[in-house]
């Protein structure tokens, strides 16, 4: 029967019986697992004496789900006498498969590190679910660049007054932030599925949960097709929302280009027509139903009539990055 271990630290040591097993320098081990009690005994370094001390405490015994890095399942634990729960959920470097003295295998995970959000252990549940939302607003054109932007940008408005009152990425996606149908909102992607774009998604949400540099500049918001596609000039909702929208030379060259291809469009809505507004071509200031469009230097930008004498309306937004079918956005006052 397989069994797994892991160790925790860099430099760890551990007695069974009369033997010691102990690492000296700078070596990683794997960490967040458990260790297999007749596992074949390694020393790593330059011999030197045994310590007279030992760090029992460096070994653990664990449950969970275990996620290499780029968002492929390896594994789970689900043992009744070791610590934590299965629906603990582990990021590693992969696993590797040993022998131990008496020919049998053991498996590691390497260098496992548990996923926390607001220092909470997040739920399997919520990790599965959080990754199949990712990939549903990534849609069906999106790549791994989109699924990570994606999910920093979530993790963005949690950090900022967007956050709608949510404190967990679960709890903002379930609100009106997410474009996604209710039905849609339950799903999860099975561990069954290591298909590319699934593992995109898992490995996005892995990043935000492991800390990782935001990509997007302060993005909060995203669009897809739908953004280009409404017949009136200003109809999408993001122009009632905010003062007036600007979306810079290179995110809308990239934008017209890639919606340009039918394959891309027909993964969406083959039947999709551009409207007319975003173009490469330059245009002065002109007024069309209920606003005024531009597109001066390449850089669009259009408001609503309405929307800049609304009051309530205090920001614009401004693109941030298209990244395979989805702008992304800041806001900004003006």
């Amino acid at each position: 029967m397989s069994r797994i271990r892991i160790v925790e630290g860099t430099t760890t040591i551990y007695t069974k019986g009369n033997h010691y097993m102990y690492s000296q320098g700078n070596i990683t081990f794997n960490a967040g697992g458990f260790i297999n009690e007749t596992a074949e005994s390694h020393s790593y370094g330059d011999p030197i004496e045994a310590p007279t001390f030992l760090l029992e405490d460096r070994i653990v015994y664990v449950n969970g789900h275990f996620y290499n890095k780029d968002g492929t399942f390896e594994g789970k634990i689900n043992e009744p006498d070791f610590e934590g729960s299965v629906e603990d959920v582990y990021v590693c470097d992969g696993k590797s498969t040993h022998k131990n003295k008496n020919g049998d295998d053991f498996v590691t995970y390497n260098n496992a590190k548990i996923l926390k959000e607001n220092d909470i252990n997040i739920l399997h549940d919520k990790f599965i679910n959080n990754s199949y939302l990712i990939w549903h607003e990534a849609s069906l054109t999106g790549n791994k660049e989109t699924a990570l932007w994606i999910a920093h940008t979530v993790n963005n408005a949690l950090n900022s007054k967007y956050k709608r009152g949510k404190n967990t990425f679960n709890e903002l996606f379930k609100t009106g932030y997410s474009s996604v149908k209710e039905s849609d909102k339950i799903k999860t992607i099975p561990i069954t599925s290591n298909t590319e774009n699934h593992c995109f998604a898992r490995s996005a949400m892995i990043s935000v949960l492991s800390g990782q540099n935001d990509p997007t500049s302060d993005s909060y918001f995203w669009d897809g097709l739908d953004l280009f596609t409404r017949s009136g000039e200003l109809d999408h909702p993001k122009f009632k929302q905010y003062k007036s929208v600007t979306i810079i030379k290179n995110h809308l060259d990239l934008a017209i280009d890639f919606w340009s291809v039918d394959s891309n469009k027909a993964k969406v809505n083959k039947n999709a027509i551009i409207n007319s507004i975003f173009s490469k071509e330059e245009y002065t200031l002109k007024n069309v139903t209920d606003g005024s469009i531009l597109n001066e230097n390449g850089v669009f930008s259009g408001a609503r009539t309405n929307s800049q004498n609304n009051s309530a309306v205090h920001e614009s937004l401004k693109s941030t990055g298209f990244k395979s079918g989805t702008m992304f956005w800041t806001t900004f006052k003006i």
